[in-house]
């Protein structure tokens, strides 16, 4: 070993044998001090990730009592110099100045000065075995930050080794070790030499499946999921990834998949999988309240799992003073059960608000398809039946109409997500061979968040919707367009505003709506105020047709199970002005 280095060593044995006898000596004759009594610290001299080394390793200090400030000194000095030493810093210059006995201050002064930081000279890195030709071994490498010439870091280097092991364990090189690793400090010399030699080992593979009878009866709708086979390399990844698809089926009420690290043989780790299935019946029983709707109850049953095949019912009802609606959905998986399947939906649903009283009869076949690609594609094929009358309005439709749903979700994921971006199309249309009406109708949107900060959102949305064709006039009240309400038009009635005829609300053939909003917090924990402007219209001929404006205050309180939004709007209008207190509960995002 260089001659460095053992003066190194020796001085750091030393230093560790003094902090370890004074930090006994200070724990063992003196009692905790009182809060007002303990000193603080003033770093002066220094920046950075410097001076919150420093300030992280003092604050880490037992108490001291100002009136013994003075005994600590050797100790102080010793850890400031301890934590420039990690991050290269080996020959500062620091200078303690303690509060006076007599004086009321509590502040100990460390005046620091840095020196000149010790360079690496050589790094070795290599990694050996198969892993040396992964990708994520060379990336943990090159983002070290360790190289010639550039100051040594000593948390750089264990970060370094842990991530590593991390990595070689990740991807199943379980007999991965340490060749070499070590820092040749040369302290006369202001340089170090860094080697460190990682050898992988051979890849495991997944190994046999470990599962009682009733795991393996239930693994059986959702068997396509399964990429775990034996022989495939093994992945953390993968683990993780097949975990969170079985959780998504809704068949499960728990997914437990574990590798049997200490059955290692051949070469392969054992997998453990234990899942317990969901109750077969579940219910729920609601009740709310919205400005638009009003007073809601609401009644689900569900049968999440009904046969091997992983066919699922579920059923849902909802009440309010404007609108009442049923509908029954049953799924068949195809080959995904999260990306990949059919269902049938059967929906009743009656309106009577504003000037429209209708009833509407709906049954669809829809094929969803997200297995491949970015975006989520919903083919469906509706039949509907619609009684109505809109305001002086009146008849009955029958449409048979084709249909597509696109919809795509980037997030940073949660309740209350930082940044993100939601986009959405729904194409459908008739036509006379098979319909009453000749038709195409298509909604397009757009809905982001961003965030300046940490505690501020600047959330935005836009929708146009439009329907074409020569009977784009005619069409029943479900498949025109009408503004306002919470999710459109704020400081408005819910669907309230739209071109009119002798009878009332007549509904547009086209829809344009906008908003913007601000976040901000009001000094209340997970509240925040809101500031926002909506404005849009829904309108039949392009050139005419009001714009409406919404202009309000909010606020918002999230919750771990949605934001509760309290909204007070000026509803802004050609003919008239109006205000309106929206509230809602749900996810913002």
């Amino acid at each position: 070993m260089a001659q460095g280095t053992q003066a190194f060593l020796a001085k750091a044995g030393a230093s560790a044998l003094a902090l370890l006898l004074l930090s006994g000596c200070s724990l063992s004759q003196e009692e905790s001090p009182r809060e007002q009594d303990r000193v603080t610290f003033k770093v002066t001299g220094t920046d950075g990730r410097l001076l919150d080394n420093v300030n992280e390793t003092l604050s880490a200090l037992p108490a001291i009592p100002a009136r013994r400030a003075r005994s600590f000194t050797r100790e102080i000095r010793d850890k400031t110099a301890l934590a420039l030493r990690a991050l290269g810093y080996y020959h500062p210059g620091i200078e303690i100045t303690v509060p006076e006995r007599d004086s009321f201050s509590r502040e100990v002064e460390v005046q620091i000065d840095p020196g000149k930081p010790l360079y690496i000279r050589e790094a070795h890195l290599e990694i050996l075995g198969e892993g040396a030709g992964y990708a994520s071994f060379r990336r943990l490498l090159e983002r070290s930050g360790i190289k010639p010439y550039a100051v040594l870091d000593h948390g750089a280097y264990e970060k370094l080794k842990a991530d590593l092991r991390a990595n070689a364990m990740a991807l199943g090189f379980f007999d991965a070790k340490l060749l070499y690793s070590r820092i040749m400090v040369y302290d006369d010399q202001n340089r170090a030499d860094i080697a460190l030699v990682l050898d992988t080992g051979k890849r495991y593979s997944f190994g046999a499946l470990i599962a009682d009878a009733q795991t393996q009866e239930l693994l059986e709708p959702a068997q396509s999921l399964f990429t775990l086979n034996r022989g495939t390399p093994f992945s953390s990844k993968a683990l993780n990834d097949f975990q969170s698809s079985m959780s998504q089926t809704g068949f499960y009420r728990s997914v437990d998949v574990q590798p049997r690290t200490d059955k290692l043989a051949n070469r392969e780790v054992p997998l453990e999988l234990h899942l317990e299935r969901k109750s077969k019946n579940l219910m729920r029983l609601g009740a709310g309240y919205s400005t638009d709707e009003r007073f809601r109850v609401l009644a689900e049953w569900d049968k999440p799992l009904l046969n091997r095949y992983g066919h699922s019912l579920s059923t849902y009802a909802r009440i309010s003073a404007i609108k009442r609606n049923a509908e029954v959905i049953y799924k068949i998986p195809r080959k995904d059960p999260n990306l990949d399947y059919y269902y049938v939906r059967l929906a009743q649903l009656h309106t009577d608000f504003n000037d429209t009283l209708s009833d509407l009869s709906h049954a669809s076949f829809h094929y969803v398809q997200n297995h491949t690609g970015k975006w989520r594609r919903d083919w469906s094929l509706r039949a509907e039946y619609e009684d109505y009358t809109q305001g002086s309005d009146s008849g009955t439709a029958v449409n048979l109409m084709p249909g597509i749903q696109l919809s795509r979700r980037e997030s940073s994921g949660g309740q209350d997500p930082h940044f993100g971006y939601s986009v959405s199309g729904d194409f459908s249309g008739g036509t006379r061979a098979f319909s009453d009406y000749d038709f195409f109708r298509a909604v397009l949107s757009f809905r982001g968040v961003l965030s300046p900060t940490e505690n501020t959102r600047f959330i935005f949305r836009l929708t146009q919707g439009i329907t074409a064709g020569r009977d784009a006039a005619k069409v029943p009240p479900s498949l025109r367009f009408f503004a306002g309400g919470d999710r459109s038009v704020r400081g408005f009635g819910y669907m309230s505003k739209a071109p009119r005829n002798s009878g009332g609300l007549n509904g547009g053939k086209y829809l344009s709506l906008g908003s913007a909003e601000f976040q901000f917090p009001v000094g209340i924990e997970n509240s925040r105020g809101a500031v926002f402007l909506d404005a849009g219209k829904a309108y039949s001929k392009t050139e005419t047709g009001d714009m409406l404006w919404g202009p309000g205050i909010g606020y918002r309180y999230v919750s771990g199970y949605g934001t509760v939004s309290v909204d007070l709007a000026c509803g802004i209008s050609d003919d008239d002005t109006s205000f309106k207190l929206h509230f809602a509960f749900g996810p913002e995002f």
